[in-house]
């Protein structure tokens, strides 16, 4: 696009301007994201109670409600706390993740632990809790946010692409949202000692 009052090619340059101020921005942010890591983080601790919603939502689906049990974030090297989720619909129970929150050598070093051998980094940044990961052909990313006596966690799910020396853009397929609200602030369980691997 050119810009018109200046009768030649500015417009082209102050898009070429604008990409690469985006580009330096995000740099910026990845740069910050290591030293935002040994930040304090949320509130975790405690027995909470909500539901979960799909988007784009599947007809006919139903309701789900959840119940999460989960200890305080771990401040001590090489433990864990209890990341419990149960899953209902209509009173009966559907799943049940039995996960672990663990810590291992510094505040910056976390990961869940979902059993079996798979263990997901996570990151304390900006006062979240966030993971990144791939399954297959997925990329996924969940944001846990804890304001008050509310937990919402989302899971963004992406189709992944080969990376490239420019930008890639990728198509988001869905927002998992799980919204609930603390009912009991005892933990879960004590801290666990764990061996990092």
């Amino acid at each position: 696009m050119t810009d018109r009052r200046a009768g030649g090619d500015r417009g082209a340059g102050r898009t070429a301007r604008l990409v690469a101020a985006g580009l330096f921005t995000i740099g910026g942010v990845l740069a910050g994201a290591r030293v935002a890591r040994a930040q304090e983080g949320p509130d975790l601790a405690g027995t909470w109670e909500g539901t979960l919603e799909d988007h784009p939502a599947r007809p006919g689906a139903p309701r789900v409600d959840v119940t999460i049990e989960l200890g305080a974030l771990p401040t001590a090297d090489s433990t864990c706390v209890p990341w419990r989720t149960t899953y209902r619909e209509q009173g009966t129970v559907r799943m049940v993740k039995d996960y672990r929150l663990c810590r291992g050598r510094g505040a910056g070093d976390l990961v869940v632990d979902e059993g079996g051998s798979l263990r997901l980094r996570a990151d304390l940044i900006g006062g979240l809790l966030l993971s990144t990961f791939k399954a297959g052909t997925v990329l996924l990313t969940t944001r846990l946010a804890v304001r008050g006596d509310t937990l919402v966690e989302e899971i963004i799910t992406a189709e992944d692409a080969p990376a490239t020396d420019g930008v890639v853009s990728l198509r988001t397929r869905g927002v998992q949202r799980l919204t609930v609200v603390r009912r009991s602030r005892v933990p879960a369980g004590a801290p666990a000692r764990w061996t990092p691997r």
